[in-house]
């Protein structure tokens, strides 16, 4: 028996879909980065035989890991809003379709070398734009695909 792909299954690499909701799998690259730095700086410390380094960097490593883990974007196509939690603290913000922007992509470049590509979404609230990150990497291909995605995902859907 074969097992048939649907739509969802066989086009999106960044997202899982559960039921109306559209979850994006996590993006690892650029905060395990910062993660595998800080550690260093903490090894360091054990070398050094320095306490407060070890554990100032140790407490950075651990809190930078968890936020890592709680950071989402979700795409829910039934209430037709976009979750967005970043950080560790920071509630879930539930922006409408209705009140999406756009999207902004940012490289930063040093000495002709990108060291970040950001990928931020803006949105009306009470009459002001206002911005939300999305999510970071190395590549503007990675970001691009992520962007494509979604617009894949809420164009079928557009009528608000």
């Amino acid at each position: 028996m074969a097992l048939k792909l649907t739509k969802d299954m066989a086009e999106f690499k960044k997202f899982e879909k559960v039921g109306s909701q559209f979850i994006m799998k996590r993006q690892y690259g650029f905060g395990l980065v910062v993660v595998i730095g800080m550690l260093a700086f903490a090894i360091g410390g054990i070398y050094n035989k320095n306490t407060a380094v070890i554990w100032i960097f140790g407490i950075l490593t651990v809190l930078c890991f968890i936020s890592i883990w709680a950071q989402q974007f979700i795409i829910d196509m039934e209430k037709k809003e976009f979750i967005i939690k970043n950080g560790l603290i920071n509630k879930p913000l539930q922006i409408p379709l209705s009140n999406f922007v756009n999207f902004e992509l940012v490289k930063i470049k040093h000495n002709f070398i990108t060291t970040n590509v950001s990928l931020n979404l803006y949105y009306m609230k009470d009459t002001k734009e206002k911005c939300m990150g999305i999510a970071q990497g190395f590549s503007t291909r990675s970001m691009q695909n992520l962007i494509n995605e979604i617009n894949e995902i809420i164009q079928p859907n557009e009528r608000y």
